[in-house]
This record gives structure tokens, C-alpha cells and sequence, in this order.
């Protein structure tokens, strides 16, 4: 029992971090469930194609912001220079968050005087500052992440992501859950957790020439990332897409539904993302070798875990369709094997990727994903075609064995050299 207390004292951020991936995993897929029951099959359109804008911000807004934070930030040497980039990061952030709300709140009415038939002018303000403080919240959190905080991230996450769950809770047992409700709660409680978080921020004086200096280095690191995320949103649903067109809604159905399943491991893969980037840097201040050897040890032990959850997930996966889904869906269990076998390889990416960003060599990850969006469209409707659901799933696996090739090829690529710190 002593060794238990131990280890889990010693692993005590994981620990944490695991505790809060899977509140923010565990809440994103319970308010999905509750607002496709309440909302009615219309109106839960409408906050899904209005969420993936919020989401697509996001992306960029990881990319251009917190991802090089995360990696960059931990290399300075003294104190003060740390103090000093962070306190320019939260600078780009905000201007970046102001830009995004902004063009969100135009862009939701301009589309709503041109589109009237859609009935979305009143969802211009909530949904912008749902962006702006959703945003600002997920940048917080990464940013006490950096500085090991794991404990104020998880209480912050509690406010936002539990808050949200029980206030569309009571909305749906004693009002009529609409589409405005829901914005101005997602908003309300991300507001309440970036406002505990900004007490805690330690922002420090910076001139103009740190400040351009911070937004230089991130911009050097970031431009593939930017394009990747990018590439991703143009790539990524791309069979499923083309399996709607040529299948069928059911054929769609049957892979989403079986992709929910295994989406159990964002748990892990999300956690880890707020993690081994960090280490990964830290690790890569002695040399490669250390860097090289954390990441195998990743790679070993978590997909140990990710393999044997695939495993068992992949083996009773007809009787775990019709368990969670009904008996309709127990015909459908190859589908969930197939997607076990698909996150065994999005998994083995991760470290690569984390590799990458601390060598601060991201122009692979853009060119993998380029490969992938020229096989995606040469190849889907073919595979989709000739085999169905069985060639839009080759199709996904195959795009993944790319990544995780070119990602592989670029990181023992014996010509890369480890990147000076560019000093403040």
C-alpha cells in the first residue's frame, strides 16, 4: 500500500491531468448526448455547424499560440526571461481573441441579414463571446500547465466544463432548452473560470522589442503548425464526408457511432498533449539522446495501455455496439475493430509530433498533411465505391500510416540539428 501512495504521489500531475482530461472528455461527450435529446434534430444542427467555427478557431488559435508556448516557454533559462515571453504570449493572445470575436459577431450577422431564412441574428453575441472566452479558458489552462500548476487547472475545469453540465442539467428539467441558453452558459462558465485563472497569472512589464521578439519566435515555430491545422480541417473528415455522399446517412451513423467508442482514449491522448510537449523540451536541454529516449518511453508504456484497451475494445466490439447503441448496431462491430486498429497508429504519432515541436522542426508535420488531403481526395470516392464502410475505413487507416511514416523519416533525419534558444 505504501508503494501505491508512492507512486501515485511521484505521478501526482499525470494523475491530475488524467483526472481533468477526463471531466473535459467525459462533459463534452454528456452535453453533446443532452443537447441532441433536448434541442431537437434541427436545432442541434444549427449549434453543431455554429460550434465547429468556435472549434476551428481553436485549432488556430492552439497552433499560432499555446503549442509554441508550450514548447518554447520552458527553454529560457532565468526566471526573468521566462516571465518575460509568457507575459508576451498572453499579450498575442488576447489581441488574437479580441480579432476572432469580433469577426465572429459580424460574420454571424452578415450571415444572418443575407441568410434570414436561418433565423441566427440573435446567436451573434453569445456565440462570439462563447469563442472569446471558450478560447481565452483553453490558452489559460495550457498556460498554467507550463508552469506545472496542474491543480489550478482542474479546479478551472470543474467551473467550465461541470458548470456547464449542471446548469444545462436544470435548464432542460425545468425550462425549454433553446439554442440561446445554451451559448450564454457555455460563455458564462468559461468566463467564470478565465476569471480565477487571470488572478493567478503572473503578467510582468515587457517592451516592445521583447514583445516582438516573443511574437517572432512563435511565429517561426508556429507557421507550419498553422497551416497544418488548416490542412487538417480540409483533410481530416474527408471519407467520412465522401461515405454521406455515396453511402448514406447510416453509413455515416455507423461511423461516428463507432469512432464515440474508441474516442474514449482522447482521455490519454489529450493528457499526454499537455504534457510531453513540455517534457519533450525539457528532456531536449541535455541533448537528442534524452529527448529520444523520453519519447520511446512514451511510446512504450502508453501504448501498452492505448494497444490493450484497442485490443479489448477491437475483440468484443459487436457486443459493445449493441450494448451502448442497441442490438441494430451490433452489425457494425467491424467497424469499431477497424477504428481500434486506426487510434493504435493516431497514438504512436503523438510522440513523434511532440519530437518535432521540441526540435522546433514542424514544417514534416504540414507536409504530412498534405500527403494526406492528395490521397484523401484521389482515393475516397474509389475505396468508398469499391468496398463501402470497409474502403472509407482502409482509406482513414492508410492516411494515418502516413503521418505516422513522415513523422517517423523526419525525426531520425540525422541533419536536424537542436535549436539554439533565441534570447529575449
Amino acid at each position: 500500500m505504501r508503494v501505491l501512495f508512492k507512486l501515485l504521489n511521484k505521478h501526482s500531475d499525470l494523475n491530475l491531468t488524467l483526472i481533468d482530461q477526463a471531466i473535459v472528455s467525459g462533459v463534452n461527450f454528456l452535453t453533446g448526448l443532452l443537447l441532441a435529446r433536448f434541442l431537437g434534430l434541427e436545432a442541434f444542427g444549427v449549434f453543431t455547424m455554429l460550434w465547429m467555427v468556435v472549434m476551428f478557431v481553436n485549432s488556430i488559435q492552439m497552433a499560432a499560440i499555446s503549442a509554441p508556448m508550450m514548447t518554447i516557454g520552458v527553454k529560457y533559462e532565468s526566471q526573468k526571461e521566462r516571465d518575460e515571453y509568457y507575459s508576451g504570449v498572453i499579450a498575442q493572445q488576447g489581441v488574437f481573441s479580441l480579432i476572432t470575436f469580433v469577426a465572429i459577431l459580424v460574420g454571424v450577422k452578415l450571415t444572418a441579414h443575407f441568410k434570414p431564412e436561418l433565423n441566427i441574428e440573435n446567436l451573434a453575441l453569445p456565440l462570439a463571446l462563447a469563442a472569446f472566452f471558450f478560447q481565452n479558458q483553453d490558452f489559460m489552462r495550457r498556460y498554467f500547465f507550463c508552469h506545472e500548476k496542474t491543480s489550478l487547472v482542474l479546479i478551472s475545469d470543474v467551473i467550465s466544463y461541470l458548470g456547464q453540465l449542471a446548469f444545462i442539467l436544470i435548464m432542460s428539467a425545468f425550462f425549454e432548452l433553446s439554442l440561446v441558453g445554451v451559448l450564454w452558459v457555455i460563455a458564462l462558465t468559461s468566463a467564470a473560470a478565465v476569471v480565477l485563472l487571470l488572478s493567478k497569472v503572473n503578467i510582468v512589464a515587457i517592451s516592445l522589442k521583447t514583445l516582438l521578439n516573443s511574437i517572432q519566435r512563435n511565429v517561426h515555430f508556429s507557421k507550419w503548425l498553422i497551416a497544418s491545422a488548416l490542412m487538417q480541417w480540409t483533410s481530416g473528415n474527408y471519407f467520412i464526408i465522401t461515405a454521406g455522399v455515396l453511402l448514406g446517412p447510416i453509413a455515416v451513423g455507423a461511423l461516428k457511432a463507432a469512432q464515440n467508442i474508441v474516442g474514449v482514449t482522447h482521455i490519454l491522448f489529450q493528457a499526454l498533449d499537455n504534457i510531453v510537449p513540455i517534457k519533450a523540451s525539457q528532456a531536449l536541454i541535455n541533448s537528442k539522446s534524452d529527448l529520444t529516449a523520453y519519447l520511446k518511453k512514451v511510446a512504450l508504456i502508453g501504448g501498452v495501455f492505448v494497444g490493450m484497451l484497442c485490443l479489448v475494445i477491437g475483440m468484443f466490439s459487436s457486443q459493445i455496439m449493441s450494448l451502448i447503441y442497441g442490438a441494430q448496431y451490433a452489425d457494425y462491430g467491424l467497424v469499431l475493430s477497424a477504428y481500434s486498429a486506426i487510434y493504435m497508429v493516431i497514438f504512436l504519432c503523438l510522440p513523434l509530433r511532440a519530437g518535432l515541436r521540441a526540435l522546433e522542426v514542424t514544417k514534416p508535420i504540414f507536409y504530412a498533411y498534405i500527403v494526406m488531403s492528395v490521397f484523401s481526395l484521389l482515393t475516397a470516392a474509389s475505396l468508398i465505391v469499391k468496398w463501402e464502410l470497409i474502403g472509407a475505413l482502409l482509406g482513414i487507416l492508410i492516411t494515418q500510416l502516413l503521418m505516422l511514416v513522415i513523422l517517423w523519416l523526419a525525426f531520425v533525419m540525422p541533419k536536424h540539428k537542436e535549436k539554439e534558444n533565441i534570447n529575449a
